[in-house]
């Protein structure tokens, strides 16, 4: 069948003649009709040489020849992708095609045409992606992505068992290079890769260990040797990061650990060359992690005599008062919260919680839903070392909590405060201190961390006439000579208790 200077071959051979006749009636020029003519011919070979007839096309057909066209061209753009969608109004016209809903290329997100060892994948992909709060472009872009890795993994003969790290970086390389490139998905692979972990088909990358096998068991031994002495693992990371290197010392040269090595001065020699740069603190941190290290390996027979009393501290730290906020700076730093968009009526909830209960960042973090009892007017947090306190809930505190729940992204999360951007996860204990920094440094206030709001509310209390003993309930100190360090703040009892210039005690 020939349609002008075009020859049709196919199951659309009848149609070229009618097709000609259309294109001439709608306005279409003659160079445009010759075009769309020659794409629809070739479109009806393709049908006949996979033999698909009139009964078997679909719009689906017609997108899986168009992108089979840009990975053969090269281009995003061929004749394929220009004049078919030409073609298809005349095929909609005279009744082969059925007409096109308002989406043609997705499902809910999920691309069509699905191949390779993954279509499970991108279906729970998807799901788990709007559930996190994501917006519908992002889950589309993600998901073809991951459609598009699956694509590739089944043109490799590759199955869901062999998806790794590495893979995902050589399809990464691959996405960036041949005839159609997708840059994008070097960024959307991220999204991919967290939904992979939390499925369980992908392991989170370990921290990167120092190399010799006997010097990780070590640090592991040492580790698993405080964890059974009740300290948070946390704080174990913080010992082996510091005293970690001074154990490589004592690898020999086939990476055995030779604790004959050790001594005071090599101990100190160590604290000494690490030390520089760091602040007090740090180095208070980096000598009670030699130190406990050594303990360590004297009670497990390492060493044969004790020796951590011998690595010297640096000069003692003598503790400063703790540095409340006047009430100026906290109205000034709740002001700077803009509660006009949710991130802004979070944020001003959490400094609520903050200068009112004088709570700690991390117990701010991990307060769940759960947790708030609206009826008894309290709520109850989980503490330092585990434990949980029970705390009275001010008016004002559950009134800036109810503006916020009232607007809070819905979430399978259980926490109360949740990131501003997807995944709609809790915000970490570094999230929840950082809302403080930024409304401080927006108020024009400087550098104030939120443990300065946990000072306020302590001073407050015993300013006001509150016991020690109170203040420290509040708080949840464990021990009371951490609490009695802000009777030294109560300056107005103190003046009573100064003697008159001259006089001496009776």
């Amino acid at each position: 069948m020939t349609a002008g200077s075009v020859r049709c071959t196919g199951p659309l051979a009848v149609h070229m003649d009618a097709l000609h006749d259309w294109l001439r009636r709608s306005g279409c020029s003659a160079a445009r009709s010759v075009r769309c003519e020659h794409a629809f011919a070739r479109f009806s070979w393709w049908m006949a040489d996979r033999g698909v007839g009139l009964a078997d096309l679909d719009g689906h057909v017609i997108e899986e020849y168009i992108g089979g066209e840009q990975e053969r061209i090269g281009s995003r753009t061929p004749a394929a992708f220009q004049y078919l969608p030409i073609a298809r109004r005349y095929l909609t016209e005279a009744g082969v095609l059925a007409p096109a809903g308002p989406v043609i290329r997705s499902r809910g997100g999920v691309p069509r045409l699905l191949a390779g060892p993954l279509p499970g994948v991108v279906y729970e992909l998807v799901t788990w992606m709007k559930l996190q709060g994501y917006a519908a472009g992002t889950v589309m872009s993600v998901a073809e992505t991951i459609a598009r890795l699956s694509a590739w993994m089944g043109t490799a003969a590759l199955t869901a068992g062999d998806v790794s790290d590495e893979l995902l970086e050589r399809f990464v390389t691959a996405q960036a290079s041949g005839p159609v490139r997708h840059p994008s998905s070097a960024h959307r692979i991220v999204t991919v890769r967290k939904y992979l972990i939390a499925c369980g088909m992908l392991s989170e990358t370990a921290a990167p260990r120092l190399p010799a096998a006997p010097l990780g068991i070590e640090l592991d031994a040492w580790g698993g040797w405080l964890t059974e002495r009740g300290i948070r693992a946390s704080t174990v990371a913080d010992q082996q990061r510091w005293a970690g290197p001074f154990l490589t010392g004592l690898v020999t040269a086939d990476g055995r650990i030779d604790w004959a090595q050790a001594s005071c001065d090599e101990a100190n020699r160590y604290v000494a060359a690490r030390g520089p740069g760091y602040s007090l603190s740090s180095r208070r941190h980096l000598v009670t992690a030699v130190r406990s290290l050594l303990r360590w390996a004297f009670a497990t027979g390492r060493i044969a005599f004790p020796m951590s009393g011998g690595v010297l501290r640096p000069p003692p730290r003598w503790p400063g008062l703790p540095r409340g906020l006047r009430p100026a700076q906290i109205q000034a730093i709740t002001a700077a919260a803009d509660t006009s968009v949710v991130a802004g009526v979070r944020d001003l909830a959490v400094v609520m919680m903050f200068s009112r209960l004088g709570l700690r960042a991390g117990e701010v973090a991990g307060l769940m839903l759960d947790d708030v009892d609206w009826a008894g007017g309290r709520l109850s947090v989980v503490g330092k070392p585990a434990r949980r306190l029970t705390l009275p809930l001010p008016a004002d505190v559950g009134a800036a909590l109810v503006d916020y729940l009232r607007i809070r992204p819905a979430s399978t999360d259980r926490a109360v405060f949740l990131r501003a951007r997807p995944p709609l996860t809790r915000l970490t204990r570094q999230g929840i201190s950082d809302i403080v920094a930024r409304l401080a440094a927006r108020a024009g206030l400087g550098t104030i961390h939120a443990h300065r709001l946990r000072h306020t509310v302590a001073t407050r209390v015993v300013a006001a006439g509150g016991s020690l003993d109170e203040a420290r309930e509040l708080l949840g100190h464990s021990h009371a000579d951490v609490t009695i360090n802000y009777a030294r703040t109560d300056l107005d009892s103190l003046r009573v208790l100064a003697l008159p210039w001259g006089r001496m005690p009776s």
